[in-house]
């Protein structure tokens, strides 16, 4: 479950960032924006269960609560991408493994589409890894980069909505991805801070093979 409130106040090769850069360039081209400022945050809970290998060893590991905040800025200036701030706790252990994972993404987006009733964004996410694993006193980091797409809607005459978020990664061996789908309600529709619960279902992959670390870990669950 989330609670957020938002204030409307008026080792990567040349190939995958060749990619990027297209995908960037593409995004330009048709790039529309807020009409004002506005900035979000919430937090999300998930317990769920891990399935999965790490260092080339399939592994039963302990389910755990899946923690993450999230921060959204948005603006009207053309061509200036927004931003959303998300960190989730990715920590896991099993009989002879503890590894301590924290993911970063920062995702730069525009709004093709940005209407009353619907919105949707799209754009590049950097994420970062920055891991310490415990059962072998090894700490590790790495960057990577994934694609990102996310979409609201509001039933009209209701405080009602839905939405949709995907993070997803598919090159130099990196399958991972980070996807969430769900029902939103504004509490407090007629107030400048707005408070809004949602709930959904979340599906995470994290694929890692850096460092002398291998991680394919997936949890999904409800949140």
């Amino acid at each position: 479950v989330t609670a957020s409130i938002v204030n409307n106040d008026g080792s990567s090769n040349m190939n995958k960032y060749s990619m990027s850069l297209l995908a960037a360039a593409t995004l330009v081209a048709g790039a529309a924006q807020a009409d004002d400022f506005s900035i979000g945050g919430g937090l999300d809970y998930m317990y769920s269960d891990m399935d999965g290998s790490a260092q080339h060893v399939n592994r039963d590991f302990s389910s755990n609560s899946l923690w993450t905040t999230y921060v959204d800025f948005r603006h009207p200036l053309l061509m200036v991408p927004n931003v959303n701030f998300q960190a989730t706790d990715i920590s896991s252990d099993a009989s002879g493994f503890d590894n301590k994972l924290r993911t970063y993404d920062f995702a730069f987006y525009y709004s093709p589409l940005e209407l009353d009733t619907l919105t949707l964004n799209t754009g590049l996410n950097f994420r970062r890894y920055d891991g310490e694993l415990k059962s072998e006193n090894k700490n590790y980091s790495d960057d990577s980069i994934m694609l990102y797409g996310a979409a609201e809607t509001l039933i009209p005459g209701t405080d009602l909505g839905a939405f949709a978020d995907a993070r997803v990664a598919h090159w130099d061996g990196d399958h991972s991805h980070d996807w969430k789908i769900g029902v939103s309600y504004v509490v407090f529709p007629e107030d400048v801070l707005k408070f809004k619960v949602r709930a959904g279902y979340r599906n995470l992959r994290v694929n890692y093979n850096q460092d002398s670390v291998q991680l394919d870990q997936h949890m999904d669950n409800w949140f």
